[in-house]
């Protein structure tokens, strides 16, 4: 063959089978695009996020003291080898009135020159003159606050919403809220979105409230307390910037840089420990002489009250010394970003959309390998005439599967370009714009980077595997003589099939019945080839529906059959017994039902072994019953998998199944509770717990101590100061119960269920567009497939149904005849696919779910019989179209002797 006759031969090879050409390029396309797309959708938001937080200045390292940090401490960290910038700013937590409701505010400095002379550059970059200025906040709306009392807050809060104008309340805090803040009510002037704060499902932890932050303002300078130290101090490392965030190399860097930051903070602690200390003696020390003056003074008086009065004052001077003595150096913390909550949340986000794409996408490609290796079966099987006079002329084994290699290279090839052009840029759109929904990273704008590596492995991967099809079709054909080509195959003999020697049933079966099953025994490879290509289709369709499943069914297990309160009210800390009381009884006379006492506390929990949470140590809500009895009264304790009830008394520890998994914790070994300081850092070394028992829970992780086993944690016995209700009522009443509740003495909070159950249907509609991705593109292969292989399988018989026709078959009766195998086919590999969706649906969920959040384990019956019965639907439209092809089948032409 020439050259243009080869290529003549390719291009009529193409239009004489169109049908089967566009099939290899859709199933290509939809394979390479699916894998291309999803393995982009990581590396995309990790692009979105780097550019956002090197745009602002996000800071690398986060340097925190127990005792805050003065000038001295800023100067010296910002001589240090490796830190390229520095800031200082002073935080507080505070429980505040804000958007008409109670929530937990987190109070930061910022430089409002600095501020307001920066400029934001679309909504990825704000650019300033200060290098100094880190953390650079975008305005949304309004403008910088001038003077004390004035605010900006977050426009990305879903929990408390602020709006220019709006007003907040600062009620109360760790401590004394009036000598940190020098003024306690701020006014909103403009909005912001930090990238200090991604995640808008949580601002970070607290040890208020219901222990997350829930909104964040900064304030200028002077709205805190004169004298009051920075909290912390942000530091830039020279050279992270140029590397991804969260890389190994920005890692790498960073790590190098702490370890010198390290020592430099320490050095300043002490050195601000010891001036400290020194100033308190020295009010000792004049306190001292002054009592010691007013001794010598009042010598000679004999007055009983005067003697009383100086040895008060003794007493107080020994108190105070004490305390000097017992003074303790600080507690210094280096942060990096992985110990910033929403920073690390993104990034485990983006691992786990690494994780799925791994796995995912390596079922499109395994049916599409097998699709194309019956295509390309069938194209040699009709070609054999053709193949045989190629080598009766001459023409070698390589040049004549070059025919073949080429017009696959060329259906794959086209089809690989086209689905990764497409789906590498739909399908991460459409993750990244879901992700939005929870978070506050901007989105990259069309056309979205494509990598190169990605790419050319989701070509290379499916092109390879078409072509190392066809060249196992064409292999095992080359091999036979050009005389043997050029005649028929003979068609495989017959033989008597299992179904057979069970006589009962085989006597009962009509002549259709017989000739379908032993065709479908007869020919494995298409049996096999058909049930692995449908079985695929509908595990991967059925894996759609339950993720979907498994993620709403976390509001629905969670609230009602787990959580049996719907009303936490939350008292200050230093609320009076009788306040308490007095809530107690008003929920009461409300007629609420399960109202029990309860104390809450925020801490931070690690295992003792390894772990799979995106940060170090993981917030846990720990409650400590007043009653261990009554628990149960108020939340379901059992184990999810055997449903039986786990015991809970006084000396007993119970961790949520999710916190569990985190760290591999079972009954019997131990977890680390840490307490946290104002800014949700961990203090200490920890206090180690023995676990008695794992309990189902979906939202949240929570740690439940019996107040015996307290006070390992603690000596001092906790105060109950969270009361949880059952209240009865619409939504009205339970608004004027929280007006009430608002109104009494020591009430700091009331949450209702029904506003964590909104939050967390906002957080979960994420998915549903992902899930749509998956139900869609299941489909679409699964039509592919299914009609690939139905076309094929009538064209194999062609002749077998031509002969039909001539027996006197009616068309009904021939349709029946080959498509009731077919639908047998189908209802096989339908039934495999729910055995494998199975499988592949738990490793998705288990992948996919966050630190905070456990996914239903269950596939609704529904969801079986939706996959079942769209793949079924497939096929049956699949029979509607072949029933034109099976009618243009031409007895005469079809039994001519090919002789």
């Amino acid at each position: 063959m020439g050259r243009s006759a080869y290529m003549t031969e390719v291009a009529r090879s193409v239009r004489g089978s169109l049908g089967r050409f566009l099939a290899i390029l859709g199933i290509v396309a939809l394979g390479c695009g699916f894998y291309a797309g999803l393995q982009m959708c990581g590396p995309d938001m990790s692009i979105a996020a780097d550019r956002w937080y090197d745009g602002c200045a996000l800071w690398d390292l986060r340097v925190v003291s127990s005792q805050g940090l003065d000038d001295a401490a800023v100067a010296r960290l910002r001589k240090v080898d490796g830190v390229e910038a520095a800031m200082p700013a002073r935080t507080v937590d505070v429980m505040a009135e804000a958007a008409g409701k109670n929530v937990a505010v987190r109070v930061s400095s910022v430089d409002a020159d600095a501020a307001r002379a920066s400029r934001a550059s679309g909504t990825t970059a704000v650019t300033s003159a200060d290098a100094d200025y880190l953390n650079r906040a975008r305005l949304v709306s309004g403008r910088w606050p001038r003077k004390a009392g004035e605010c900006v807050a977050s426009a990305d809060a879903t929990t408390a919403p602020l709006k220019v104008g709006d007003v907040v309340r600062a009620t109360s805090a760790a401590s004394d809220v009036d000598s940190v803040l020098a003024q306690c009510t701020l006014t909103v002037v403009g909005t912001v979105s930090s990238p200090d704060y991604p995640y808008t499902g949580s601002f970070g932890t607290t040890t208020l409230g219901d222990g997350t932050i829930g909104q964040y303002v900064y304030v200028t300078d002077a709205t805190f307390a004169k004298g009051v130290p920075y909290t912390e101090v942000y530091l830039a490392v020279s050279g992270a910037r140029g590397l991804e965030s969260g890389s190994s190399a920005y890692e790498r860097r960073v790590d190098a840089v702490a370890k010198r930051v390290r020592r430099a903070a320490n050095a300043a602690a002490k050195e601000r420990f010891q001036e400290l200390k020194a100033d308190a003696q020295v009010q000792v020390d004049a306190r001292a002489q002054e009592l010691q003056a007013q001794r010598q003074a009042a010598a000679a008086a004999t007055a009983q009250a005067a003697q009383a009065q100086l040895e008060e004052a003794q007493r107080q001077i020994d108190a105070a010394q004490a305390k000097v003595d017992a003074m303790q150096g600080p507690e210094v913390y280096v942060l990096d970003r992985t110990q910033s909550e929403g920073v690390a949340t993104y990034q485990a986000d983006t691992e786990r959309m690494d994780h799925i794409a791994a796995v995912f996408p390596a079922m499109f490609f395994l049916v599409a390998a097998l699709v194309a290796l019956t295509t390309m079966t069938r194209m040699i099987e009709d070609d054999r005439q053709k193949i045989g006079t190629h080598k009766a002329l001459g023409y070698g084994r390589a040049r004549i599967a070059a025919m073949y290699l080429a017009y696959a290279l060329l259906a794959a090839g086209t089809g690989a370009v086209l689905g990764i052009a497409v789906l590498s840029q739909v399908l991460p759109l459409i993750v990244t714009s879901a992700y939005g929904i929870i978070y506050a990273v901007p989105s990259l704008g069309l056309p979205l980077p494509v990598s190169p590596g990605i790419a050319l492995a989701s070509g290379g991967l499916g092109v390879g595997v078409t072509l190392a099809a066809t060249w196992l079709a064409v292999a095992s054909t080359l091999r036979e003589t050009p005389a043997a080509l050029m005649l028929p195959r003979a068609p495989k003999a017959g033989r008597r099939i299992l179904l057979e020697r069970v006589g009962p049933l085989w006597r009962r079966l009509s002549f259709s019945w017989k000739v379908t099953f032993r065709n479908l025994f007869r020919y494995k490879r298409r049996l096999l080839m058909t049930m692995v290509g449908i079985a695929g289709c509908s595990a991967l369709l059925l894996v759609g529906f339950g993720l979907h499943d498994s993620i709403w069914d976390i509001i629905d297990r969670q609230f009602g059959p787990i959580i049996r309160y719907d009303t936490t009210v939350g008292m200050d800390a230093d609320a009076a017994e009788k306040d308490v009381g007095a809530v107690v009884a008003r929920l009461r006379d409300a007629g609420a039902r399960r109202v029990e006492r309860v104390a809450r506390r925020t801490m931070l929990a690690r295992g003792k072994g390894g772990s799979t949470s995106a940060t170090e140590k993981t917030r846990v809500s720990v409650m400590v019953p007043r009653t261990s009895a009554v628990l149960s009264r108020c939340v379901s304790l059992c184990d999810r998998t055997t449903g039986k009830a786990v015991a809970f008394g006084d000396d007993s520890v119970l961790v949520t199944e999710k916190l569990a998994s985190l760290y591999g914790i079972r009954a019997g070994e131990k977890i680390v509770l840490f307490c946290q300081d104002d800014a949700g850092n961990a203090k200490g070394k920890g206090v180690e717990l023995t676990v008695d028992g794992v309990v189902e829970n979906y939202v949240g992780n929570v740690v439940y101590v019996g107040r015996d086993a307290w006070r390992r944690v603690e000596e001092k016995a906790p105060s109950f100061s969270t009361v949880l209700a059952d209240v009865r009522g619409g939504a009205s009443a339970r608004e004027r119960l929280a007006d009430e509740l608002h109104d009494m003495d020591g009430v700091a909070t009331v949450a209702f269920s029904s506003e964590t159950i909104e939050t967390y249907r906002n957080m979960l509609s994420v998915v549903n567009m992902v899930v749509v991705v998956l139900i869609v593109s299941a489909g679409a292969l699964a039509f592919i497939v299914l009609y690939n292989l139905t076309n094929i399988n009538v064209s194999e018989r062609v002749r077998e149904i031509a002969s039909l026709k001539v027996l006197g078959f009616t068309r009904r009766e021939v349709h029946a005849y080959v498509f009731r195998e077919i639908v047998l086919l189908s209802l096989l590999g339908d039934a495999v696919g729910m055995v494998l969706g199975t499988w592949l649906e738990g490793f998705v969920i288990t992948t996919a779910e966050v630190d905070y959040v456990m996914f239903g384990r269950a596939i609704h019956p529904l969801s079986f019989a939706l996959a079942f019965a769209l793949t079924m639907a497939f096929t049956l439209a699949i029979l509607l179209l072949m029933r034109r092809r099976l009618d243009a089948v031409d007895m005469v032409e079809s039994l001519k002797s090919v002789d």
